[in-house]
């Protein structure tokens, strides 16, 4: 029966993505908190310089807090820089914005034109935006995520094709608004999208073309989209 339902869907995501990875690393389970403000009250200006100075190889959770604004840079977490809690002001007030596409005049492609990319396992977000406003001109990613242990509280995700790329790994997704047109959700993540009413706001800004396209499962980690919404 279809390997015993993907191995009950995969022991039903890895127990909730670790319980949420552990109940979103609580406050007793911060060891630093960076903070990051546009004005340089913060400790840095941009996100990308607070994520560069976590510690390769970290194994306890920093705070990354950030600041209410607009901030104009791509950013991507590492794989060697992994027990991140990313937190903005709330997603209305704390946007991550970029506009590459693919194909554009700088040659990316669907990967390299996300906004946000997270390959770090044991990453948390809240309250924050990732948005890619490259417009109707085809793959343009807003948030791309591929570590293993990732969940998002409270996010935006804005863009309108391939907005969110749930590329691979286990992830959770609580109370988030994920905003686009053609497959604006896709990949192969094996995730659990969650909210007030058990599911997070989804909006097509188009109607009458497919809005989520569901991977392949990988035979090998079980890995797969969770399901199948026209």
């Amino acid at each position: 029966m279809k390997l015993a339902f993907s191995l009950f869907f995969f022991l039903v995501v890895f127990v909730l993505v670790t319980l949420h990875v552990h109940q979103v690393s609580g406050a007793a389970n911060i060891w630093k908190t960076i903070n990051v403000n546009l004005d340089g009250t913060g400790d840095f200006k941009t996100i990308k310089e607070a994520i560069d100075s976590v510690p390769e190889n970290n194994n306890q959770w920093i705070r990354i807090h950030v600041s209410a604004g607009v901030y104009e840079e791509k950013v991507h977490t590492q794989q060697h820089r992994g027990f991140i809690l990313l937190e903005g002001d709330g997603r209305e007030n704390t946007v991550i914005e970029w506009w590459d596409y693919a194909g554009d005049p700088g040659n990316h492609d669907t990967v390299t034109s996300a906004t946000f990319t997270s390959r770090a396992d044991s990453f948390v977000a809240k309250n924050i935006t990732f948005k890619n406003s490259a417009g109707a001109v085809g793959q343009a990613v807003a948030a791309m995520i591929q570590g293993n242990h990732s969940a998002f509280y409270g996010c935006g995700f804005i863009g309108l094709q391939d907005t969110l790329y749930d590329q691979y790994g286990l992830h959770y997704y609580k109370d988030c608004y994920i905003e686009g047109s053609a497959d604006f959700i896709c990949g192969n993540g094996q995730s659990i999208f969650e909210g007030r009413y058990n599911f997070c706001g989804i909006r097509m800004r188009w109607t009458r073309i497919r809005c989520i396209t569901p991977g392949e499962v990988d035979e090998e980690t079980k890995s797969g989209r969770a399901a199948e919404v026209y």
